[in-house]
């Protein structure tokens, strides 16, 4: 989910975001989560992307998920884990377990409604890592399970991923911290 207005992107390269409406990134990155640099080292800012990801404005709405790697203290920059394009309005998006268990209940329901009340042969999920450190040991059992719920029996078999990609219309959509169900019938 979106939280707070947009920003623009005005320097990056690859990966790296450089400045945020013509401020460093880490800055405003931060600003805008009201916490302080001086609270954080690389690993905590690691921990509050997590549930704090980039959303990258595409047309129709659509959001692309940009995880935050890491950041450049002395240079005050963000590394994210794919590209975002110099120009583009980025939004901070926040989630946490809930809203991530909410998205694998709707990704497996968008994909067994695709065999048209066909009972599934199984179900393959290729799931972000960035959602298992999001959900933790105790709640990926939890997320399993809701997926198994959902298919009456039929084998659940998956595996964690780097950026899932699973277009149904356009031509390209590179996500983090997705969750992306097929199921075969």
């Amino acid at each position: 989910m979106a939280a707070g207005d947009p920003m623009l992107v005005t320097r990056s390269n690859g990966n790296r975001v450089y400045t945020l409406d013509d401020r460093p990134a880490l800055d405003v990155y931060l600003e805008r989560l009201s916490t302080q640099l001086d609270d954080l080292d690389e690993e905590a800012l690691t921990q509050l992307a997590l549930t704090h990801p980039l959303g990258v404005s595409r047309p129709a709405g659509e959001e692309q998920v940009r995880f935050i790697g890491g950041g450049d203290f002395g240079e005050r920059s963000l590394g994210c884990i794919a590209a975002v394009p110099q120009g583009a309005l980025v939004r901070i998006m926040e989630g946490d377990a809930r809203s991530v268990l909410d998205a694998t209940d709707a990704a497996c329901h968008d994909s067994l409604a695709a065999l048209q009340g066909r009972p599934p042969l199984g179900i393959l999920a290729f799931d972000c890592v960035a959602r298992r450190g999001v959900l933790g040991e105790d709640r990926i059992q939890t997320e399993i399970g809701r997926l198994a719920a959902r298919v009456g029996g039929a084998p659940v078999a998956g595996f964690y991923t780097y950026g899932e990609i699973a277009r149904t219309r356009g031509i390209g959509g590179f996500h983090n911290q997705t969750l992306v169900v097929l199921s075969i019938g």
